[in-house]
This record gives C-alpha cells, structure tokens and sequence, in this order.
C-alpha cells in the first residue's frame, strides 16, 4: 500500500519523485525524506525473500514508476504537447512492480525459476493493471479535476479528437485483451493466480475508498487501507 500512497504524494509533488530517484540511483545522497527512508526500509525487509536478482529488478520496476512521474509531469493541460503519452504510460503507475509481486504467493510463479514466463507475459500484465486501472480510475480523476486533465483516456480524447466514451472502451477492451493474453500465456497451474489476481484487482478498485465507487454505488461495501 506504500506505493499507492507514494504515487499519489509524488504525483503531486515532482520534486519528492526526484528526491526518491536520487536516494534510490545514488546511494551517497543519503535518505532524505520519510519516504526514501520507508523505501529502504521496505526493500530490506523483501530482499530475504528473493534472491538478489530479482530484488535488483523489483527495484528497477519501483523506481520506474518515479521517472513516469516526471515524464507525465510535462503534460500540458489541453493535451497538445508531443509527450507519447503510451509510453510515459508504461513507466507510470507502479505496474511492472505491482504485478511482478505477485511471484512471491507461489512456487509457480516464482521469477527466478519462470522468467520465460514473465518475459513473455509482462507487457500484457502491465497493460491490464494499466487499462483497468484508468478505466476504473475515471470517476476519482473526474472528481479531482486536476488529475482527469492527466488522465490517458481524457488525453487520447482530444489529441484523437474522438468522443470521451469511445477512448474510454478502447481501454476497457485493451484492458479485457491483455487479461486474456495473460492468461493464455500462463500454465495451468499457473492460471488460477493469475486470474484470481487480475480479478481481485478490480474487485479492488471498486470497493477500495480511494477510488469513491460507493458514491455512486453505495451497496458496495468500502474497503479501508
């Protein structure tokens, strides 16, 4: 949870982003903040349970994430500017970190042993985290205002110059696409994690507060975090 958190702060406040990429990439600037200190301190309580690999690209993916906060930093309101959008897209959001975490529930899933796998499957993962969650994102961004103008959906809608709702079912059926391609890629053993995964992940965001579903649905019982 420490990233959804860290994401929204550094979103923010690009200069906190720059704060953790230099903490994390040059260790002599020491840890400055609260928040480059948490991240060591969660780095060193993951690493006995990977090898050293793996906890090297964890990493890589985590602070990934901090460069897309700087890369969509320089989007422009009106969505006029040349940023490629998708591929800022890619870095920001905590994806590759996000799903490759799921190695960690089981044997079968494990990076160290089934990199093919997650060679083959994780352009897919990042996608469906990536689709799902702007898709499932949209009301929370509209309510903020500040973060719809960023949003990639609202963004493809004017640089396309096509109407909201048909930017908004590309991503959904992006995102079902992916989800799909996962899941094909995977073993079966390997199956029921990862479909548990991709569907708890929007079970997630629709009972999660952060994303304020209950206000428009309130029979769903909110989650707190």
């Amino acid at each position: 949870m420490f990233t959804t958190n860290a994401d929204d702060v550094c979103c923010h406040d690009p200069a906190e982003a720059e704060a953790i990429l230099r903490a994390g990439a040059l260790p002599e600037q020491g840890a400055s903040s609260p928040n480059t200190r948490y991240i060591r301190h969660m780095f060193n309580e993951v690493a006995p349970f990977c090898d050293p690999t793996l906890l090297a690209v964890f990493k890589t993916f985590f602070y990934n994430a901090m460069t897309g906060v700087l890369m969509e930093a320089e989007f422009t309101p009106e969505a006029s500017d040349e940023v490629d959008s998708d591929f800022v897209r890619v870095f920001n959001g905590f994806s590759q970190f996000w799903f490759t975490a799921l190695q960690f529930t089981d044997p079968c899933l494990s990076a160290e042993h089934n990199r093919a796998f997650w060679s083959a499957a994780l352009s897919s993962c990042v996608a469906f985290l990536n689709d799902v969650n702007d898709v499932l994102s949209f009301y929370k961004e509209a309510v903020d205002g500040e973060d719809f103008l960023a949003s990639r959906i609202y963004r493809r809608s004017v640089s396309e110059n096509i109407p909201y709702l048909a930017a908004y079912r590309r991503s959904l059926d992006s995102g079902l696409a992916a989800y799909r391609r996962v899941l094909d890629l995977a073993t079966d053993e390997q199956r029921p994690h990862l479909d548990r995964y991709m569907t708890g992940f929007a079970y997630f965001h629709f009972h999660c507060r952060r994303y304020r579903w209950h206000d428009i649905y309130p029979g769903l019982t909110p989650i707190d975090i």
